[in-house]
């Protein structure tokens, strides 16, 4: 059975990690396929939208430590190749956050560790009320990866993301709505009608805008405010030079949906 599905509807690409016998666990195979999977979403023109989930009842439970042990990121036989596939692995996680396209996490079940890492490295993230999430690394023995502290201070705050990595707990989705680490606890009934709602929305959005406005958020956060402006006017005026913004200037006018190219 595939550790991962890669589906494409209406500009829409569907990523599910595949292991419902064991929560979805991550393995070295399920993200090194994720990794390719994300690389040929990126690159698919007709790709608008990324939406990532877990097959079954639960997103993800981080590291399958239990399962086959040379299945595991870190398999214990050397610290240099551990420290390889460790690293080798993680580069899912900057590739999330820089892909240009909007990903949506839709969260059910179990969500915790480097899966946890997975759905913050996401846009979006909306998860069901029965979705329990855990950084769960301190209590595994373990002081992190896949970027986990780096994305829970962004998330919730440092004074937040110190409490929730030292004594990690059980949170409930509508707590992790607000702490910040979810943007919306909905009903699980609704759950896949609300993450279509929100795919179809941004599938049909201006592509250039879409691409430009993550850049500018994901820039926010690391460039000083002089360059920051200069990099946000560039891309501002490639918007403003593009088929699209006229679209979107005529469908005004005439009080009518626009259809986007992306050009």
């Amino acid at each position: 059975m595939a550790e991962l599905l890669y589906n494409v509807d209406a500009g829409v690409a569907t990523i599910t990690m595949n292991r419902p016998d064991r929560r979805n666990a991550i393995t070295y195979t399920l993200l090194t396929e994720l990794q390719k999977a994300l690389t040929s979403a990126a690159g698919d023109e007709s790709v608008r939208v990324i939406v990532l989930t877990g097959a079954g009842d639960n997103f993800c439970v981080g590291r399958d430590q239990s399962g086959d042990p040379t299945m595991r990121v870190v398999r214990g036989l050397s610290v240099q190749e551990d420290r390889t596939r460790l690293l080798d692995v993680s580069r899912v996680i900057p590739t999330l956050i820089q892909i240009p396209k909007p990903t949506v996490a839709m969260i059910r079940g179990g969500c915790a560790g480097a899966g946890l890492s997975l759905a913050l490295a996401c846009d979006l993230r909306y998860a069901g009320t029965g979705a329990v999430f855990n950084t769960a690394f301190v209590g595994a023995g373990m002081s992190g990866d896949a970027g986990m502290a780096w994305l829970l201070t962004r998330a919730v705050g440092p004074s937040k993301a110190r409490e929730l990595m030292l004594l990690p707990e059980r949170i409930k989705a509508d707590q992790a709505a607000a702490f910040g680490m979810i943007h919306e606890a909905v009903a699980d009934e609704a759950l896949q009608t609300r993450i279509a709602k929100i795919a179809r929305r941004l599938a049909d959005s201006a592509p250039l805008a879409v691409r430009g406005a993550k850049l500018n958020l994901e820039s926010a956060l690391s460039r000083p405010l002089s360059e920051f402006l200069i990099d946000e006017a560039d891309r501002l005026i490639t918007c403003a030079y593009s088929e699209d913004v006229e679209e979107a200037r005529s469908a005004f006018l005439d009080k009518r949906v626009p259809h986007f190219a992306g050009r």
